[in-house]
């Protein structure tokens, strides 16, 4: 009946639906229906006080029992009003019917959340007295409430919304209101986490972490909770990561588990490193992450837990030089995490193995079809990078697809892939087994993976295998996975011994492992002159994420300064606050016997443009060791300037020394420490030999491969169809 009445309510006009009502209650006075619909009607053309006289008719008139009944009849008419207004957008309707619900039913907490929801987007009053009325009434309760916990969620997120850096503290009050009803529900911590992830991903971080921190009050050891805090922090940077580091430690402190041990450190690792702050603790910290990794392959534990390191070791590369050993380790997880992603989705690997297995196409038959992997197809250097690639690949021979880990935004170089691939072009953050399916069905001949260790997504999609073959480029380095097939390389970037402690199988290319067309510049926001820095000063530049800062490397380039009269260093790191940076490097070069005026310490730069323009102060650029520069390398070579590298034996170690031999400048190419020394001064004392060196590399720009995008892309298609030549033989 009631949904019957419904709808007479919403398709004839008001009007005569009173004159009905009216007319049937003169013919039967005793259906309390026709009470609460004239009331309903009357309420809904704005005679709210003739609403209220009509609904109190029946009460007056009835008996106990029977308005007990009789309300909530009424009520639930009210509440599918209210409801059908919402969904209609009338909101300002539902707001009065719902108030009128609260006078009749005042302690129903889901109306009252949802007369606080319609409060806040209808802007109608202070939220702080609505709130402090709604805790009220739950602090008198005598039962437990029944309410809606998506819709608490939502009503903390809109109050949120407007500052979450410093939300009110009447949310707190809300929450802890709630708390006694919520501490049981895994529920709402879901919810809650859940929302976090969401803002996480789309990069509002400060929602994210609020989120997090709800749901940690309702399990203050929830080390899910905490990790949800720790990511978004780390990825504002800055001030935020520092922050980070009290709640990596507390991270430690619950944990028990030795994966959760290992994703503990990581934490605290990229913390400390970031933001420039102990070196002793740093290193305290990488020992026992070397530690909890190298019994974990020992042990060999096999656990569900064991997904969250999928893309665990890049740290490995920013501490130590010493791939024979850690090469080894990441190996072995990468193993193991392999072996438990195949037992908990077998029936994927399953089908995939199938197609695998039927006739393959030869390379005469159609377009070799080529995927590409990365969370990063957008203003990011692996987005940089691997465009040239893509924009010259031959489309009739190769048929491209772009499988994005990335959200969606209005960023210009995502947009850029969007346009050039249209339909190709995949994108979406969804379950690591949809992209693989989609990817599978897709009929990926080679996929290849752009991130690597950066990448938890990227390293599952890849252990699942959707494509007959695999292949790693740019990232950090391989994964190490087994179902990895190849590792794109050269013959500088890895020795020839690297094969030994490599699983995928190094595809060397005969001149360089990357190439682009070159670099945009814009317009410069230093001198000389706005940093106190006179005319015939020599000036070295660093300029690296804080993670590459090493404090042995660091005193090397103090020793360079303090043996070149008048000479100054230019340090920048990206995601570091410039004043951490200055905190953590003065003591190390008053050690060294460096003068602090030499040194000037500058915030990053807003735009890539700018930062390239910055350059050009540069005489001399000091590079990071045991992790080298990649695209700031290709920067400064690009702006002419001379470089001084160490170079080692791990892939992230050689990445300057194979682009400096590409643009045939080996000038600045030091094999110890001792050599990077004698570069970093001899260059800065020999201004002759340093305008050899600009000339050189003025040069390359017209004859270097390093510079030539197109050239590069026809080596990567014919590496990729020699794979697949492989591969089909192989299947014979």
């Amino acid at each position: 009946m009631t949904t019957q009445l419904d709808n007479q309510i919403s398709s004839i006009p008001t009007w005569l639906t009173i004159q009905q009502y009216e007319q049937n209650i003169t013919e039967n006075t005793r259906e309390v229906y026709n009470y609460w619909y004239l009331g309903l009607a009357l309420l809904l053309e704005g005679r709210e006080e003739e609403a209220q006289i009509t609904w109190m008719t029946p009460f007056l008139e009835f008996g106990e029992e029977e308005s007990e009944q009789s309300l909530q009849q009424l009520t639930e008419i009210l509440l599918n009003a209210a409801q059908q207004q919402e969904a209609n957008s009338n909101y300002q309707i539902a707001w009065v019917v719902r108030q009128h619900i609260r006078e009749f039913v005042p302690d129903d907490i889901n109306n009252l959340l949802k007369i606080t929801e319609l409060n806040i987007d209808l802007k109608i009053h202070d939220q702080e007295t609505n709130i402090n009325q709604l805790i009220k009434t739950i602090s008198q309760l005598t039962e437990t409430p029944v309410f809606d916990e998506n819709l608490l969620v939502k009503v903390i997120e809109k109050l949120v919304h407007p500052d979450p850096v410093s939300p009110p503290p009447f949310i707190d009050k809300l929450v802890e209101a709630f708390i006694p009803y919520l501490l049981t529900s895994e529920t709402i911590i879901k919810l809650l986490t859940e929302k976090s992830d969401a803002y996480h991903y789309f990069f509002y971080q400060h929602m994210a972490i609020c989120f997090a921190k709800i749901a940690l009050r309702l399990e203050p050891n929830n080390l899910e909770c905490i990790r949800k805090i720790i990511s978004p922090l780390q990825r504002l940077g800055l001030n935020y990561t520092k922050e980070s580091i009290s709640w990596a430690n507390k991270y430690l402190e619950i944990s028990q588990e030795p994966i959760d041990q290992i994703v503990g450190t990581q934490f605290l690792l990229e913390a400390l490193l970031t933001s420039c702050d102990s070196w002793e603790k740093t290193v305290q910290a990488y020992q026992k992450y070397k530690l909890f990794l190298s019994n974990l392959v020992i042990t060999r534990i096999e656990s569900e837990s064991l997904v969250q390191i999928l893309a665990i070791g890049a740290f490995l590369l920013y501490m130590e030089d010493n791939p024979q050993e850690n090469r080894l380790i990441r190996n072995k997880i990468a193993a193991l995490c392999q072996e438990l992603i195949s037992k908990k989705f077998p029936e994927y690997i399953s089908t995939y193995q199938q197609r695998f297995h039927s006739p393959r196409p030869s390379l005469s038959e159609r377009p070799l079809r080529i995927g590409y992997l990365s969370g990063c197809f957008r203003t990011h250097s692996v987005g940089f990078l691997a465009w040239w690639l893509l924009k010259y690949h031959n489309r009739q021979q190769f048929d491209i697809h772009l499988y994005s880990l990335s959200e969606v935004s209005e960023d210009p170089q995502q947009q850029a892939y969007k346009n050039e691939f249209g339909d190709h072009f995949y994108q979406g953050y969804l379950p690591i087994v949809t992209i693989a399916d989609q990817i599978n069905q897709d009929e990926i001949d080679i996929l290849v993976d752009l991130d690597s260790l950066t990448s938890y997504g990227n390293c599952a999609i890849v252990a699942l295998k959707p494509a007959p073959i695999q292949v790693t480029w740019l990232g950090y380095d391989a994964t190490g996975f087994p179902n990895v097939d190849y590792f794109i390389a050269d013959n500088y970037v890895l020795p020839e011994s690297a094969q030994d402690y490599y699983t995928e199988k190094i595809w060397r290319l005969p001149q360089n492992y990357i190439g682009i067309d070159g670099f945009t510049v814009g317009t410069p926001t230093i001198s000389r002159e706005s940093l106190n820095i006179p005319d015939d000063g020599i000036i070295y530049f660093s300029s690296q994420t804080g993670v590459k800062r090493n404090l042995h490397n660091i005193r090397l380039q103090m020793q360079i300064i303090k043996q070149v009269p008048n000479s100054y260093f230019l340090l920048k790191s990206h995601r570091s606050n410039h004043q951490d940076l200055q905190d953590f490097i003065s003591p190390i070069a008053e050690a060294e016997g460096v003068d602090l005026n030499c040194l000037r310490f500058l915030p990053s730069a807003p735009l890539d443009t700018e930062h390239r323009a910055n350059l050009a102060i540069a005489d001399i650029v000091l590079d990071t060791y045991p992790y080298n520069g990649a695209t700031t390398t290709l920067e400064t070579l690009w702006m002419g300037i001379p470089l001084v590298t160490r170079v080692g034996e791990q892939f992230a170690a050689r990445n300057s020394y194979t682009m400096m031999m590409n643009v045939g400048v080996t000038e600045g190419l030091a094999w110890s420490d001792e050599e990077y020394v004698e570069w970093g001064v001899t260059l800065g004392k020999d201004e002759k030999l340093r305008q050899q060196i600009a000339w050189k590399l003025r040069l390359s720009r017209q004859t270097s491969p390093l510079w030539n995008a197109k050239k590069f892309a026809r080596e990567m298609e014919k590496a990729y169809q020699q794979m697949w030549q492989r591969y089909i033989d192989n299947q014979g």
